[in-house]
């Protein structure tokens, strides 16, 4: 059991009795620590404040049973003393809520007074059962708070999740939200229905999911951390968690989730994005290692897909080398020129994402003097946060919390030079999905830190598109293009993330994902991952012209696929899906015409519209 667990109070209360005037809805409490809510809907029972038992009146199904351990309490970090605790008092705050409080006095390692009061309720307008939570300690030193759903049956239930792409939960995990648990929302789901865990809080404070399976019966423990930093804090007070009965499969409450979403997060409408987004049918991952970034590659591509309808993701651009120099952004000059790539791509339409840093600063950039006081530190150990940073790894960076404005500023304008420069056409911002719980900068939280980092880039940027690593509550509301999760994830995968937040951003694959030909295993174990997560563009990576030639089945493959889904043939000038006299003629009709209005009767896009044109649609026709 982890650490935050090992001081946990509960409940010990009289008995009461709340019944609605309808007799629809019923909350009862008795002297053993037993509340039982009941709707037309649901029966749900607690002991000892753990959620023990759950029938759904819609399918006539129990998700519950046997017993299993599950914690309802709070952690203090100064406490270490096991005592049980207390009941203090019982409140009736309408016929259907009712406030149970605990109170304890600790005299090792500090003379210390906790207050744990746990609100169950029913709405009476959703019927949802409520249950929120308030924790205060004299001293302070909160860690966490929490609540649990115990006795869950495995043979009954599947434990559905957002986290970490969308997972069906099977082994004991945690995660914490908002980061890889994606979305404020759990579902059991039964045989004709489930239950649904779900909050509606729009603060993004930091909140936990752990599951916990043993001998055929689970739990699933849900928690709120207060904000750090976690020694100076003496009382939380947690966002409601909502639970309630449905009748079908999964998608029924994730797409109440997923409304509720659209409504109270408020996402960046993707109608105010460039129009060429919604139409990316492949995206082309280009390692760019300098010198192999040989010519030809781009006019052989244009060949054998859509250019209009395919993005090429360049990942080592910069000239300080790939994972170096953060947060210097100078192209590469020497070699293969990156502006001369960008104006090559953008001659045969295609589009332009660069990789940055989102967060990323080297300790060895001058730079890291003036932001390591912002530097991301983990809340439980004060250790600082960053890739490779211990002394013996390759190119370490720090990790900078976005809620400094001094930070933002200086990678806004930074990224914003290269787009005025080169006129790319996306970003994919790296690490965009992490957040953790530290101290507010200038006021902010990491979280609206995040947020407001990515408003100004859009603002800095007129119609720029942006793309992300992982995605959440957080990043989404502003990317229109995600990385799918490495795989394989710890438990089997589930669409659930896809279906989420498919309406507002479009996923492709991860940065780790292999050339089919160079590590075919490793990308078959992606695809067959990919297939169940859902929504993911083709994706593929090249590192050089070779990885075109013809004997590079599965890589042809993919770009079959592709071209399929962009219904692309080269010399198909007026796109009706082949090639015959009616393309020739439209090239025809062109000739000596130097940049057409009609940009694809320059077929070799050349400039100008001339025999070569004529030739190369002629050797298209079957």
């Amino acid at each position: 059991m982890k650490k935050f667990f090992t001081k946990c109070f509960y409940i010990v209360v009289l008995q009461f009795v709340f019944v609605s005037v309808a007799l629809s809805n019923t909350l009862t409490v008795d002297e053993a620590a037993n509340v039982v809510a009941e709707t037309e809907r649901y029966l749900a029972r607690f002991e000892n404040g753990v959620l023990t038992h759950f029938h759904n009146k819609l399918t006539d199904e129990t998700y519950t049973q046997g017993n299993s351990e599950a914690l309802t309490g709070i952690s203090v970090s100064r406490t270490t003393d096991t005592k049980a605790s207390t009941l203090k008092e019982i409140k009736v705050l309408s016929p259907f809520a009712c406030e149970l409080t605990y109170h304890d006095t600790f005299s090792v390692p500090h003379n210390d007074e906790v207050m744990f009061h746990l609100f169950i309720s029913i709405d009476s307008e959703t019927g949802d059962l409520l249950i929120r939570q308030k924790g205060s300690s004299k001293i302070g030193g909160i860690e966490h708070i929490t609540w649990g759903f115990a006795n869950l049956s495995e043979t009954v239930v599947d434990i559905i999740a957002p986290i970490e792409g969308g997972q069906t939960l099977e082994l004991s995990v945690g995660y914490e939200y908002p980061g890889y648990w994606q979305a404020q929302l759990a579902i059991l789901q039964g045989e004709r229905g489930g239950v649904f865990v779900r909050s509606d809080d729009t603060q993004y404070r930091f909140k936990t999911l752990d599951y916990i399976t043993e001998s055929g019966n689970s739990a699933l423990i849900f928690g709120q951390h207060p904000p750090a930093p976690i020694d100076q804090q003496k009382q939380i007070t947690t966002a409601t968690w909502r639970l309630n009965a449905y009748e079908g499969d999964w998608q029924v409450p994730a797409l109440h989730h997923r409304q509720w979403m659209h409504e109270a997060l408020k996402p960046a409408d993707r109608r105010d994005m460039p129009a060429w987004i919604n139409n990316i049918d492949l995206i082309v991952s280009f390692p760019f290692y300098h010198s192999d970034m040989e010519a030809g590659i781009l006019e052989k591509l244009s060949q054998l897909v859509d250019p209009e309808k395919t993005l090429l993701y360049v990942i080592d651009w910069r000239e300080s080398g790939w994972a170096l120099n953060y947060p210097d952004y100078t192209p590469v000059t020497s070699f293969a020129n990156f502006g001369d790539f960008v104006r090559e791509a953008h001659r045969y339409g295609f589009r332009v994402m660069p990789h940055v840093d989102m967060v990323g600063v080297s300790l060895s950039n001058p730079l890291y003097a003036v932001f390591e006081k912002y530097q991301m530190y983990h809340p439980g150990n004060g250790k600082k946060i960053g890739w490779a940073l211990e002394l013996d790894g390759p190119h370490p960076y720090a990790w900078i919390n976005p809620a400094s404005s001094e930070f933002r500023k200086m990678l806004v304008e930074r990224v914003k030079s290269v787009w005025e420069t080169y006129r790319v056409d996306a970003f994919h911002l790296d690490i965009s999905h992490y957040i953790v719980n530290n101290a507010p900068i200038d006021g902010l939280t990491m979280a609206e830190g995040n947020i407001l980092l990515h408003q100004e880039l859009r603002e800095a940027m007129p119609g720029i598109v942006l793309g992300g690593e992982g995605l959440n509550e957080v990043s989404f509301l502003y990317q229109s293009l995600a990385q799918r999760g490495d795989v394989p994830p710890i438990n089997p995968p589930h669409p659930i993330s896809s279906f989420l937040f498919s309406p507002y951003v479009l996923r492709y694959g991860h940065l780790g994902l292999p050339n089919p030909d160079r590590h075919p295993e490793l990308f078959q174990e992606y695809q067959e991952i990919y297939a169940v997560w859902g929504v993911v563009i083709p994706t593929l990576r090249l590192s050089n012209v070779d990885y075109l030639d013809p004997d590079r089945v599965e890589t042809y493959k993919l770009l079959e696929l592709a071209r399929q889904r962009q219904n692309y043939r080269f010399g198909d000038v007026n796109g009706d899906g082949i090639v015959n006299i009616l393309d020739l003629t439209l090239v025809a009709q062109h000739i000596g015409i130097q940049k057409p209005d009609n940009p694809k009767v320059d077929i070799n896009k050349d400039g100008v519209v001339n025999i070569l044109d004529l030739t190369i649609v002629a050797q298209q026709i079957d």
